[in-house]
């Protein structure tokens, strides 16, 4: 009786009339349900970066303040002469500009963006990410709001706006042409033709050439993985020759792409061969990065919740307290975004869930780096290019576009129940209370959990300030001070993680409410939707405004007027003036910590220190092995007049060794360095040390003069006399730049000429009175050049054929690819005005 009365129930509410406005979205005409979505994002932009656009801030990270202070000499040559500068002189006593400022020559579709970027930054850029997403799950499911919530969850994932507060912003941008290249290669599968394979490659050179290979790379592997699942797919199925064809159009598209840039990747690659990322510690050639500095910034497991709760480790510094050595803030998708994911996972049935599941999962995997050995060593050692990037959580950054996608589809799967029904929606429930259930565990379990306490953190601290006070670290005051403070840490920060699993859980709550209410059909399919589209964008919202706060916004109008400049800065120009410019003598300052990461000198001198994340090799071994002396953790004498270093910037009251002070404030000393050598001059003596180890050590002993001998790597096969009192030798700086130097060399007898500069094969080339002659790596990092008797002009020019050939073949294949994409779609637009 009473099963039939609700049955009489169930039918008498599937007859119920529903209102007129539930139907509202779906009688709009597609074409303006479209355009009402992409305007809806765009106002997001405009409105989550409004302090930018309209209250007169700037974004400009403290990355990017480095990197402007590195590019300095090469934005300046470039600007005064209009010739790309290709090296960059005031870093690292010299190196390739390719991964500091090296701008694309070809235009293609990312030049439009480029220059939007000019005055709509960064909205020119994350308009196009969310839009992107949009039209990507629009293409996979043919609903407009799963596209919506798609384009927000992914658009607002805290990892966004984070590296956008640091500086980030090839990251970003290649991350804005994720959600494109997805689109591009699902298309090309399911649309095996000419013109998938041409679009296909327009978007991938379009990522290729945001400058973030390591985001390309994340994003190629899940592409490689859903060509997998759909080649068995199509195996089983006996369609293998239409895929074969998709295969082949797509396959043209990457060697197509690969092509379009052929500038700016083949000079990067040609100097990756040479770097830490690269190369062995010879001249080229070598097995990746080390595993302990690639696994640096590994996701530890526990950490992995903050998926779900956002500060669950701290947040960002100074409160965060996992093992990473320091970090900006979490990884935070929400958990309406995991509801739906994980719905998708259980009840969608179709390949594409599948495949981003596995995808996601992966991902997730490799982002534990060093935690989780078992697969990612295996990886390191033997998957192709697995080894070149290092930060191993920014997979994590590619997951949060599979996990949005994984909700859009787990939307889409709402959307298909009848929810008057009995039981359709029961999954949704389920998965809704197993979540809701998960977060109250560790909300009200967090003490039973969680340390909160980061490995090892009472003894850093006591080490600390131990030394900054001059007691011993395990003092027994010290210690019971320093346990008390991480005690009040530990209550901070159990706070921060039960705020935000009370936020969390409010949110999945309000989600679970518009559930019911589509259950009941108190609100239709669309509004469901828009209600939780509405739900994830004021969460991440939210989270994502503790990081792009109006405190990390400034009033500067560019990068250069956050860089400070200094009295000895000035006192040091004058000085470079007075001999005549540059290319007579470098700078090592150590204002601030440890040279080697302090870009801000370079922007004023030409100095030894920078920062960059793909050094030289050479440089690096330099930097490893000559530049400290280990016994007084000081700068080696013999290692700052290898590099003619003459001045050394050092705090007030500081000293070193053999120097004199001739300038002083307040705040800071220059020291004279007597002993720096010059930056070009004549030896009559040679030694060759092959061996690298046995040439360091060399070069490091007292008892050899370098003004008088060089190290070579190998034997130049000349005689050369050495200098003696009466010797006539000498040589003249005529012009110096990045692209060429000139030298009026003097000498009685046949002698080899030592040039203070780093050697580079790839691209440098030397002539004496416009003869060729040839470059031998000299004292282990600089270059030599032999010079036969009389008076001569040395000329070293940077001219890599990479770059010349590279801007051709760049410029041909996009001329055919953009080419091609114009005349199908001609041709495809006059077919149909005919059948019209």
């Amino acid at each position: 009786m009473a099963a039939s009365a609700r049955s009489s129930r169930s039918r008498k509410a599937s007859t119920v009339a529903l209102p007129a406005w539930h139907g509202l979205w779906d009688r709009l005409p597609e074409r303006h349900r479209h355009l009402i979505c992409l305007l809806l994002l765009l106002a997001l932009s405009l409105a989550f970066f409004a302090p930018i656009h309209f209250g007169g801030k700037r974004l400009i990270g403290s990355d990017t303040v480095n990197w402007r202070a590195m590019a300095q000499s090469v934005i300046a040559y470039r600007d005064s002469t209009g010739t790309e500068p290709l090296w960059a002189t005031n870093a690292f006593a010299g190196m390739p500009a390719y991964m500091i400022s090296y701008p694309a020559k070809v235009p293609q579709v990312d030049s439009l963006l480029n220059w939007l970027r000019g005055f709509l930054w960064p909205t020119s850029h994350f308009f196009f990410l969310l839009a992107g997403t949009y039209w990507l799950v629009v293409y996979l499911t043919r609903r407009q709001w799963a596209g919506m919530l798609a384009a927000v969850a992914y658009g607002l994932t805290t990892y966004i706006p984070i590296i956008l507060k640091a500086g980030h912003n090839s990251k970003f941008i290649a991350l804005c042409f994720a959600p494109w290249l997805v689109l591009a290669f699902v298309h090309g599968l399911r649309r095996p033709r000419l013109l998938s394979g041409l679009l296909f490659a327009v978007v991938l050179a379009a990522n290729l050439r945001a400058g973030h290979v390591q985001i390309t790379y994340y994003v190629a592997f899940l592409l490689g993985l859903w060509w997998l699942v759909e080649g068995v797919a199509a195996w089983r199925e006996g369609r293998p020759a239409v895929f074969g064809q998709a295969t082949g159009w797509l396959a043209l598209g990457s060697m197509l792409a690969l092509l379009m840039i052929a500038q700016p990747y083949w000079p990067v690659y040609e100097y990756k061969q040479y770097t830490i990322r690269g190369g062995s510690e010879a001249t080229g050639g070598g097995d990746g990065l080390d595993w302990d500095y690639a696994m640096g910034w590994s996701q530890a497991p526990g950490e992995l919740v903050t998926l779900l709760i956002a500060d669950a480790y701290g947040g960002g510094s100074p409160t965060y307290w996992g093992p990473k050595p320091f970090t900006e803030g979490p990884h935070y998708v929400g958990g309406i975004v995991l509801w739906l994911a994980l719905l998708a996972l259980w009840r969608r049935r179709g390949r594409t869930a599948w495949i981003l599941g596995a995808g996601t999962l992966l991902m997730i995997l490799f982002s534990l780096g060093s935690y989780f050995p078992l697969l990612n060593r295996f990886m390191f050692e033997h998957f192709p290019l697995f080894d070149a990037f290092r930060v191993p959580e920014t997979w994590l950054s590619t997951a949060a576009l599979v996990l949005a996608l994984l909700a859009a589809l787990g939307g889409g799967w709402l959307l298909e129940q009848q929810p008057e029904r009995s039981r359709t929606l029961r999954p949704a429930y389920q998965v809704w209370l197993g979540l809701v259930g998960l977060v109250l565990v560790l909300w009200l379990a967090r003490g039973s959990l969680f340390s909160f306490e980061r490995p090892g953190e009472v003894e850093q601290i006591a080490r600390q300030v131990a030394a900054a006070n001059n007691v011993a670290p395990d003092d027994p005051r010290l210690l019971q001070a320093v346990r008390q403070y991480v005690a009040e840490q530990r209550t901070v920060r159990s706070n921060l993680f039960g705020r935000d699993a009370q936020r969390t859980l409010v949110f999945l709550l309000l989600a679970g409410g518009l559930l019911w209410l589509y259950d009941r059909q108190r609100l239709p399919g669309w509004g469901l939707m828009a209600g939780l589209t509405l739900l994830v964008t004021i969460d991440l919202w939210g989270v994502g405004r503790r990081h792009l706060n109006e405190e990390v916004l400034t009033d500067a109008r560019e990068a250069t007027d956050l860089i400070p400049t200094y009295s000895f800065d000035r006192f040091l120009l004058e000085r470079q003036r007075e001999a005549g410019g540059p290319g007579h003598f470098r700078v090592l300052s150590l204002e601030s910590g440890n040279p080697m990461t302090n870009a801000r000198p370079s922007y004023y001198h030409e100095s030894i220190g920078g920062y960059h994340g793909a050094k030289l090799r050479l440089f690096q071994d330099y930097i490893d092995h000559l530049f400290v002396d280990p016994a007084t953790g000081l700068p080696r004498s013999r290692a700052l007049d290898l590099l003619s270093v003459r001045y050394v910037v050092v705090p007030a009251g500081a000293s070193l060794p053999g120097m004199r002070v001739v300038f002083e404030d307040e705040r800071w000393r220059v020291l004279e360095n007597p002993s720096a050598l010059p930056r070009a001059f004549l030896v009559g003596r040679y030694e060759v040390v092959p061996d690298l180890t046995a040439h360091r050590q060399r070069l490091l002993d007292p008892a050899l003069d370098l003004r008088q001998t060089v190290l070579l790597r190998e034997d130049p096969g000349i005689e050369v006399t050495p200098i003696d009192s009466t010797s006539t030798a000498s040589v003249r700086l005529v012009r110096f730049g990045p692209r060429e130097i000139v030298w009026e060399v003097a000498t009685d007898a046949p002698r080899l000429l030592v040039v203070d500069e780093v050697y580079y094969p790839a691209g440098w080339h030397a002539t004496v009175d416009g003869q060729p002659a040839p470059i031998l790596q000299a004292n282990y990092l600089l270059r030599a050049v032999p010079v036969p008797a009389g008076t001569h002009t040395v000329v070293m020019r940077f001219d890599p054929a990479s770059h010349v050939w590279g801007v051709r073949i760049a410029a041909l294949a996009t001329l055919l690819a953009y080419g091609g994409v114009l005349l199908l779609l001609g041709l495809g637009w006059y077919r149909q005005r005919r059948k019209g």
